[in-house]
């Protein structure tokens, strides 16, 4: 008798607390806030052919601390001011047709952008990244005013 009232005792104390986790559960920890949806890329200010416009008149001008700052990242760090500088003093600017520059589909975040020569039938494709909210040219190979992107 006393093993079944025993055992009844445990079933009612077992039920109790059934019935108490369920009515009653443990409060949560609260929920973290959801993290913000990623950013879109901003788009560049300037169209791609305007950034390439604005960078061959800087070339044109012989303003070259402007046309520098045309340069991405990586051209800067592949050429350092004073370099450039010289590159562009030895190597001259052809006569662009700039009103006639077009943009061709560019992957991974680029734009090429193409430029007819005035005098001649050849054209130069410039290759432009965004950063920072700008199209930014690629020059690592070439002349400054022909630039190569790698």
């Amino acid at each position: 008798m006393k093993v079944r009232l025993a055992l009844f005792l445990v079933l009612v104390a077992a039920a109790v607390i059934a019935v108490a986790v369920w009515k009653f559960p443990s409060p949560r920890p609260p929920a973290r806030p959801a993290p913000p949806p990623p950013s879109a890329p901003t788009e560049p200010s300037l169209s791609a052919q305007e950034a390439v416009r604005a960078y061959l008149q800087a070339l044109g001008k012989k303003d070259f601390q402007a046309a520098y700052g045309s340069l991405s990242q990586a051209s800067q760090q592949a050429h350092p001011y004073q370099d450039f500088a010289a590159r562009c003093e030895k190597s001259g600017v052809p006569s662009y047709d700039l009103a006639q520059a077009k943009k061709k589909p560019g992957e991974g975040g680029r734009a090429v952008v193409t430029v007819p020569i005035a005098e001649d039938v050849a054209e130069a494709d410039f290759t432009l990244v965004a950063e920072g909210g700008e199209w930014k040219v690629v020059f690592i190979g070439g002349a400054p005013s022909f630039p190569y992107p790698e």
